[in-house]
């Protein structure tokens, strides 16, 4: 998934491309653990466009994810679609010191630009980054799921357990019989 310097034209570069999960190593590891597994190919639509030597980088990426859910334990389908935008360059443009202090580096990453050399840009790893990027910390199989038992563990979504409602708040437990002289 790369892209030449040279095929960009006065009114820039259009791709779409498919990818299966097997391109892009960290998306192809966690398919293999089983933590993230990618029911459908990396699809990443993107137009690329020279300016002042740079070259910028707008598109989205799309999949289809399944995860366990974070309440239940359950599969949980996500689909992941975000939009992205990177700035390309071969070199670091000039900065003006403006507060007088001599010696002050600043890193492409600080500007928000990704270093590259040759005629080629490889997008491999910025689209797997993206994708890990628009993975749901707390994934849900369904907004309304209510979870696992906290005391003997069965799946409330499937039937009530016998263990009984919940007097307090398992955050505040410690301090359930704290007594307070006045």
């Amino acid at each position: 998934m790369r892209i030449r310097i040279a095929d960009i034209k006065e009114d820039g570069l259009a791709l779409d491309l498919v990818e299966g999960v097997a391109n892009f190593p960290v998306l192809q590891e966690l398919h293999a653990k089983g933590e993230s597994v990618f029911t459908q190919p990396v699809s990443v639509q993107l137009r690329a466009v020279l300016v002042s030597g740079m070259v910028e980088v707008t598109g989205r990426v799309a999949t289809r994810v399944e995860m366990a859910c974070s309440r239940c334990l359950g599969p949980a389908e996500v689909m992941v679609d975000s939009p992205f935008e990177l700035t390309y360059t071969r070199e670091l443009p000039d900065v003006e010191d403006e507060g007088g202090e001599e010696g002050v580096e600043i890193a492409a990453e600080d500007m928000g630009l990704i270093l590259f050399a040759g005629e080629e840009i490889d997008l491999r790893g910025v689209i797997q980054e993206q994708v890990i990027l628009a993975l749901p910390f707390h994934p849900l199989c369904d907004p309304n799921c209510r979870g696992l038992c906290i005391k003997c563990g069965a799946d409330l979504n499937e039937k009530a357990c016998q263990c009984g409602p919940q007097d307090y708040n398992i955050k505040f437990a410690a301090l359930k019989n704290l007594k307070i002289d006045d």
